[in-house]
């Protein structure tokens, strides 16, 4: 019998001959399958190949996409800069361009549409860091009340060239618009108001520079934008160095330009200075006094309409204006006797007791600047203003003085003499309402004709105060 060692070592050579007939079987599989498994590899291997194709290919194709979508983006914000609008507002009645760019000519009208373009342009550059967008420029003014103004003040060159200024400025660039609105009161104030409140909320308006920082009459309209939290596209383009009051408290960024607009106001010589002279750079359109005469002397000329024969009657005629001198000299042929013109208190000015005085056009210009000085209020009406403004005072004479009823303290624009003198023809002139030829023609203070013309309804009624053949004919005629 074997013993316990004996059987233990056939017990292990069992165990050891099963495993190497396992690892035997086992390899045998294995090289049977290793022709599969090389197809296999071959396979994957072929597979990894393209997928590094394709993976090179789209990393190519990711990349070009990702310059194509930067070009783009630029393109965008070049396009988004160019949707943005800055827009100019100014009133022509308080940004005046300076002489010596007027006097120029269309070369200045040029020349300062490049200085504000190039302002502007540093201004948004500096403060907002791009330069993309489209200047719009909207200039309105008064055309006939700024060439007035440039004759009083001697500017003749500038009054001469205006119009070629005006066309330079305009050709300067296609959004570049300077337009005559008329001498409307306030037109020009209406229609920046309406471009301030049409574009100020409209998406792709980005600035507006407003010049019209010399009138209080805009602050309203400022206000509503500022409450309104458009604030911030809101600059403020003063001409005068002074700006309103209380346009000034809206506290907004401010653009000044010197160099382009005047910063004083255009104010005439007074009347002592001119009075021994025509106005600076007009003719002689207008009568003299001399230092020796009074201002008003105790009694003026009789009617002019019962002159007769040569001489100084011949004289009194439209076609050949007399001075004031020789129409004093004039002998009397009337028995009535007249004194300084005044206006009637329907019209602003004076005492209706004397509306029927001849109406003589003294070459004022502007006031002596009184001791006490008073506002216009934009909001109203001159002739609502308490007391009104004195029409024969700042048009021609007022005999009153300080004891006048209507006052003399004003400072008054050249839109406020227009008004007045529009006033002022409403009422009928003495001399060509009793049929008589005014030797004053269109200088004379009061009207030669109704306003109203033909369609005049006080004329179908018979009660119009202008009653002499002729006061009511078509206007224009």
């Amino acid at each position: 019998m074997m013993n316990a060692n004996e059987n233990h070592g056939v017990i292990q050579q069992h165990a050891i001959r099963n495993t190497l007939e396992h690892l035997s079987g086992e390899i045998q599989k294995l090289l049977q399958n290793e022709s599969l498994y090389e197809n296999r590899i071959r396979e994957l291997s072929t597979n990894l190949g393209v997928f590094q194709t394709a993976y090179s290919a789209m990393e190519d194709r990711l990349r070009r996409q990702t310059e194509e979508k930067n070009e783009l983006l630029h393109e965008l914000n070049t396009l988004k800069g160019l949707e943005k609008r800055v827009i100019c507002l100014l009133d022509g009645d308080g940004m005046i361009f300076t002489q010596e760019l007027m006097s120029q000519g269309q070369e200045g009208g040029l020349a300062a549409a490049r200085k504000l373009t190039e302002r502007v342009r540093q201004f948004i550059s500096t403060s907002e860091g791009f330069e993309q967008y489209q200047l719009w420029v909207y200039l309105f003014y008064n055309k006939r009340g700024l060439l007035e103004t440039f004759g009083r003040v001697g500017l003749t060159t500038v009054r001469a060239k205006f119009d070629d200024f005006m066309m330079g400025f305009n050709q300067a660039a296609e959004r570049f618009i300077m337009v005559d609105v008329g001498g409307s009161k306030e037109a020009a104030d209406a229609k920046l108001k309406v471009h301030l409140e049409d574009n100020i909320r409209l998406p792709h308006t980005y600035k507006i520079f407003f010049g019209g920082c010399h009138d209080n009459g805009y602050v309203h309209n400022l206000r509503s934008v500022v409450t309104s939290s458009l604030g911030h596209k809101l600059v403020l383009m003063p001409g005068y160095s002074d700006v309103a009051i209380d346009i000034r408290a809206l506290q907004l960024p401010e653009l000044r330009i010197p160099e382009l607009f005047m910063t004083t106001k255009l104010v005439a010589p007074s009347y002592n200075v001119i009075a021994t002279g025509p106005p600076p750079g007009l003719a002689p359109t207008t009568p003299k006094l001399t230092a020796a005469q009074p201002a008003c002397p105790p009694t003026t000329p009789p009617g002019i309409s019962s002159f007769t024969g040569e001489g100084q009657g011949a004289a009194a005629r439209r076609g050949s204006l007399p001075s004031y001198k020789s129409v004093l000299q004039t002998p009397l042929t009337m028995s009535t006797r007249y004194a300084c013109p005044t206006m009637e208190p329907s019209e602003g000015s004076s005492d209706s007791s004397e509306a029927s005085e001849i109406p003589l056009r003294l070459p004022r210009m502007t006031p002596p600047s009184p001791p006490k000085q008073r506002r216009i209020n934009q909001q109203l009406p001159l002739s609502k203003h308490v007391p009104p403004p004195c029409t024969l005072f700042y048009l021609a004479q007022c005999r009153h003085g300080p004891s006048c009823k209507y006052s003399h303290e004003y400072i008054l624009e050249a839109e406020h003499y227009q008004e007045l003198g529009e006033n002022a023809k409403k009422t009928p002139c003495k001399v060509t309402n009793e049929g008589g030829d005014c030797p004053f023609g269109d200088e004379c203070v009061y009207g030669h004709a109704c306003p109203n013309g033909t369609t005049c309804y006080y004329l179908k009624l018979g009660k119009c105060k202008f009653i002499a053949a002729g006061m009511h004919r078509q206007p224009n005629n």
